[in-house]
């Protein structure tokens, strides 16, 4: 894995750790805020009571009684309250008043003594159970209707409130005021000015004072004028609401309680009456507090709350990055060393500093480290210790990496060149030695002629005592120059050798090329590589055969036609016969590069009259065969072939 996957992962473990952070603080922050708005409003709402409680313990509720009369309205106690009222306001719709309520047991009705709201025009109130309407002028003297929110008007359930039909029809003589398409009030827009001395309503002749009308369609009407700068709800006017709403807080004031009701109880957010009972029975103080502020409350605690959880997502991925990087920077640095461990580099040590709380990794690692190191080395020293009886040459032919992973039974097929050499009389002379001298003297005489085979890329199968089977795959021009320059080696070597006065090595050489099955043999704890082929045998059987032809190198008919150039080499031919294992004959060659300039001449010279001789001798003319050998032995009396083939001739052994 590389620095790039390295920090692909990084990426993808904050990515999952913010996924998993994330839809934690979603489902945390989404409970965290329905119960802190909910705690919120609720404890806004108990404050609000509980300072409307302490308001009304501060009323004295004989002078309470009095705030009924309108000319009292500046006494000291409407003051006080009036200083208390619209604190939190923004506009005069979202304004939070406080007002005063009378309980008038004869009428069984709920009354204003205090309420500061005004109006800002020359406004006719017009209210019922079902409505509560103000007609103002406009600046183009028109009338305008407004329909001011009746407390628990909207409620679910009210179906005579909702379907309440309000109309507001006029010209230039009169405005009409319907109500479920029945005319209550005839208006001149004169009498909003005060030029107007008279309403007509309903063909009644009235003055511009309260009035209240039995209706058929409903209980009560009330009709009020309003000049501009006016109190909206002066002393003694009826509080106007929803039966239900009146019914719970009469309920509420006779038994002296504080509390709170939700005017529109089945929304999320409703305005509220907040009210707590004077001493004596003999009212209440109530607040009225609007939707509006709640939800401007709720905003601002939205607010809040988003820059809050903003400032925790961005801790958040802080620390997620933070620590994503203390979790995958080790990760990065032992993936690093593991690379390098595979490319066999274990000259090195990580460093505890970039680990962090990790560091312990970091040792752990160190020690394997020291572990692997020291087990490869005793496998290194192990394998150059195999190598030695299972060349890595032979490996490669079976198609396998190390010792360990051959098998017993593995094998291939191969077409190459066997070369054996054995050294002449080596019975003789190892019986003048002790066993430490013998093996001294083979090993001596085997790194003489070990490094020529490798250098022409043969492969020492077996060494046989004191002589040496090496296979040569990549030609039979290599075998026979490994051939040709081991006799060389060997020709240095026993200059020194008669320099010291010691015997001389003499050795044989035979070649054979062929296909031949290259496998291992044995048991499952003990196998050997080998080959096993009648070409094995056949350049075992050449190399015998050196010593019966007075020859160093034989090489047979099928290694003579793999070389590339045969005139690159000195060779004539010997002759052909049976050999032991071969039901046909073999037609042997004497390679002589390595004699003297004047017996390779004579070698050549003779090739012709031993090939008649040959002849002969195939005819059956042994005794003609004979004579051209001794013929060329008086003309070459070094040529020492020449008295084995007559000896084999007459033996009859050819």
């Amino acid at each position: 894995m590389s620095i790039k996957s390295g920090r692909q992962f990084r990426s993808y473990i904050i990515s999952w750790f913010l996924m998993i952070v994330g839809l934690i603080v979603y489902l945390g922050s989404t409970m965290i805020w329905d119960r802190a708005q909910a705690y919120l409003l609720d404890n806004y709402l108990n404050v609000k009571t509980q300072q409307m409680a302490a308001m009304a313990s501060m009323v004295n509720a004989t002078e309470h009684a009095k705030l009924r009369q309108y000319h009292q309205q500046k006494s000291r106690l409407f003051q006080s309250l009036e200083k208390t009222i619209n604190l939190n306001s923004k506009s005069s719709q979202e304004k939070t008043h406080i007002f005063s309520l009378n309980f008038n047991p004869k009428s069984k009705q709920t009354e204003y003594a205090v309420d500061t709201r005004r109006s800002d025009r020359d406004s006719l109130r017009v209210s019922s159970e079902l409505f509560d309407l103000l007609l103002s002028l406009n600046d183009q003297g028109q009338l305008e209707l407004v329909r001011r929110p009746l407390y628990g008007q909207a409620e679910r359930g009210n179906n005579q409130v909702e379907n309440t039909q309000i109309e507001l029809r006029q010209d230039n003589q009169k405005a009409l005021l319907m109500v479920n398409g029945q005319v209550i009030l005839t208006i001149n827009p004169r009498v909003l000015h005060g030029q107007f001395q008279k309403l007509s309503i309903n063909a009644k002749t009235l003055t511009a004072k309260q009035v209240e009308l039995e209706l058929p369609q409903l209980t009560r009407v009330s009709y009020r004028y309003i000049p501009k700068g006016g109190l909206l709800n002066p002393p003694g006017a009826p509080f106007v609401a929803d039966n239900k709403i009146l019914q719970s807080l009469n309920q509420a004031l006779k038994q002296g309680k504080s509390g709170l009701i939700a005017v529109e109880p089945q929304k999320t957010v409703s305005d509220y009456l907040v009210f707590a009972a004077v001493e004596k029975n003999a009212g209440a103080l109530v607040m009225h507090v609007p939707a509006t502020t709640l939800t401007e409350i709720s905003r601002q605690f939205l607010q809040s709350f988003l820059l809050i959880f903003s400032l925790m997502a961005v801790l958040i991925l802080i620390a997620a990055i933070f620590f994503a990087r203390k979790i995958t920077r080790p990760l990065e640095e032992l993936n690093l060393a593991i690379s390098r461990l595979v490319q066999n580099d274990f000259n090195f040590k990580l460093s505890s500093k970039g680990f962090g709380s990790f560091r312990f990794i970091a040792n752990q690692f160190n020690q394997m480290l020291v572990h692997i190191q020291r087990s490869r080395n005793e496998m290194i020293a192990l394998n150059k210790s195999y190598s030695r009886f299972v060349p890595h040459q032979l490996l490669k032919q079976l198609g396998v990496a190390s010792v360990s992973d051959i098998a017993l039974g593995d094998c291939c097929e191969r077409e190459m060149t066997v070369l054996f050499c054995d050294i002449r009389g080596f019975t003789t002379l190892s019986e003048s030695m002790t066993p430490q001298a013998n093996f001294n003297f083979i090993n001596r005489y085997l790194s003489q002629i070990a490094p020529v085979i490798n250098k022409r890329g043969g492969i020492i199968d077996k060494y046989l005592g004191d002589g040496i089977m090496a296979l040569f795959p990549n030609g039979a021009d290599q075998a026979l120059k490994a051939a040709i320059e081991m006799l060389s080696a060997l020709d240095q070597y026993n200059e020194k050798l008669r320099a010291k006065k010691l015997p001389i090595v003499e050795v044989g050489l035979g070649l054979h090329s062929g296909s031949m099955m290259l496998g291992t043999v044995g048991t499952s704890s003990r196998m050997d590589a080998t080959v096993v082929s009648d070409t094995v045998n056949a350049a075992a059987r050449v190399e015998s055969m050196t010593k019966a032809f007075c020859t160093k190198i034989l090489i047979t008919e099928e290694t003579k036609r793999q070389l590339e150039d045969i005139n690159a080499y000195k060779m004539r031919y010997i002759a052909s016969c049976r050999i032991r294992g071969k039901s046909k004959p073999v037609t042997l060659y004497e390679v002589f590069d390595n004699d003297s300039i004047s017996l390779q001449n004579e070698k050549s010279a003779n090739q012709s009259v031993m090939i008649r001789a040959w002849k002969k001798y195939r005819q059956g003319d042994v005794a003609s065969a004979v004579a051209l050998y001794q013929r060329q032995i008086e003309k070459s009396p070094e040529d020492k072939s020449l008295f084995a083939l007559i000896e084999r001739c007459q033996s009859g052994r050819l």
